[in-house]
């Protein structure tokens, strides 16, 4: 039985998907693999912080797993 953003996959009404976890859905390897859909793998720590973030309206976080990384041709900043 497909439940919960299965349900959503299957209908194909997602097209980015930010999570630390995916499980076994062939309907999202699917989009995956076709290139339909656009899936961000980040830590639990870091998601749930941008998460929290995200309801206190900041637009950026800093997290020790981000140290030393650039952001899609934005290079490194230093603060």
């Amino acid at each position: 039985m497909i439940s919960g953003i299965g349900l959503m996959l299957q209908k194909k009404q997602v097209k980015k998907m930010i999570s630390s976890y995916v499980g076994r859905m062939q309907s999202l390897k699917r989009q995956l693999l076709s290139g339909e859909l656009e899936v961000e793998l980040i830590p639990q720590g870091t998601l749930a912080t941008r998460c929290m973030a995200a309801g206190y309206g900041m637009p950026a976080i800093y997290t020790p797993a981000g140290v030393g990384r650039s952001c899609k041709g934005k290079g490194n900043k230093k603060f």
